[in-house]
């Protein structure tokens, strides 16, 4: 078993990542940091655990007995951890705090995104750092094109997400953190990424649109995505438009692709933002540092079935008209 440690387990990241855990079954919660209520049940916080588990949280946190550290706040503590890594030999640490992107000193962590960076992720890492959310959906939605080189200009995203997360959307940080990863799959990218947010009805669900230009046709762009995530278990190609409720409480990215004219194309892309470029990327990351098949918790069922299709909220519209 894997025995983990949280720091900043009073957090709602902490909450999404333990409503994971608890039913992981390789994983044994060892430690529940949180300096400001030991000896309190989680159900103090996280309502949503009453009468599912009797753990509590605790002040302690002692890295000699646990095998893998998720940080969800900006404690000194975890600030302390960072900077001494090379201390914790046994320890893998993946990092989902707020301020994980604010330096850029993330040297000793490989980008915790499976999509465009699994083999590192897999072959000897041991710390990862969780993509933002915003970062996540976009790269996936990319990814597929700059690894055959064809980004070529300038892209247009126009996002829409819950309020809590644009509270902590940075643009020019998630520009940042997009192009470098973007340029490892086509160092020729020199495009600028430009930002259209507004808030979405749904509490967890993210859409994204993406506009760009690309002169293949429909056809050849469909075979990239599948040929690209073919051997992946999240990302998945879809020639339906999704209802938002259908990836919610689920680790699923599903991308739909448009040519609305000649020499530019649409992408569409939807997942849970709570889980997506946060909890489900982390314990993503989790199973593939200790050589876990990559669902291995995370197989989550769809939380809605809609049969509306037809209907003008599941048509699919261009985001660039």
């Amino acid at each position: 078993m894997i025995r983990v440690g949280i720091i900043g387990a009073d957090s709602p990241e902490a909450g999404e990542l333990l409503r994971i855990l608890i039913h992981h079954p390789e994983v044994d919660i060892a430690c529940l940091y949180a300096p400001s209520m030991p000896g309190h049940r989680i159900t103090s916080v996280h309502h949503g655990f009453i009468g599912e588990e009797d753990l509590f949280f605790s002040d302690k946190i002692d890295l000699s007995k646990i095998d893998a550290l998720f940080l969800t706040d900006d404690s000194p503590l975890g600030d302390s951890i960072v900077e001494r890594l090379h201390e914790w030999e046994n320890l893998k640490i993946i990092n989902l705090s707020p301020s994980r992107f604010s330096d850029w000193s993330i040297s000793d962590f490989e980008y915790g995104l499976s999509e465009v960076n699994r083999k590192p992720l897999v072959r000897g890492a041991r710390n990862a750092i969780v993509p933002s959310p915003v970062a996540s959906l976009v790269l996936v939605a990319l990814y597929p094109l700059a690894s055959h080189l064809l980004l070529s200009s300038d892209i247009k995203a126009s996002v829409k997400m819950p309020e809590s997360l644009i509270e902590t959307f940075n643009p020019s940080l998630t520009e940042i953190e997009i192009v470098r990863s973007l340029k490892k799959a086509q160092n020729s990218f020199e495009g600028k990424i430009s930002f259209n947010i507004s808030q979405s009805a749904s509490e967890r669900s993210m859409r994204i649109g993406l506009a760009l230009k690309c002169p293949l046709g429909i056809d050849e762009i469909s075979k990239i995505y599948d040929s690209v995530y073919d051997d992946h278990n999240f990302t998945f190609i879809s020639r339906e438009r999704i209802d938002d409720a259908e990836v919610e409480g689920t680790q699923k990215c599903l991308i739909s692709v448009s040519k609305p004219g000649a020499g530019l194309l649409e992408i569409e892309i939807v997942a849970d933002g709570r889980l997506r470029g946060g909890a489900g990327d982390a314990v993503h990351a989790l199973n593939l540092l200790f050589a876990l098949h990559e669902k291995v918790g995370l197989s989550l069922k769809p939380s809605v079935y809609s049969k509306t299709s037809g209907n003008s909220e599941n048509t699919r519209t261009s985001w660039f008209a």
